[in-house]
């Protein structure tokens, strides 16, 4: 069983600050998938908002 965290991700992109949450196993995995679908954007924090699992 793969342990899944929901994230909430602080990012700045076209000059505007966004919140996305995301599925992720780690913070460096949940920063990658915004940075893979905004190439551009800038992550700014990574909170952990509840454990996951799958």
């Amino acid at each position: 069983m793969e342990k899944i965290n929901r994230y909430s991700v602080e990012y700045e992109w076209a000059n505007m600050i966004f919140y996305q949450e995301v599925e992720a196993m780690t913070i460096q995995e949940a920063k990658e998938r915004i940075q893979h679908t905004k190439v551009n954007a800038s992550i700014r924090a990574v909170h952990v908002i509840e454990d996951v699992e799958s």
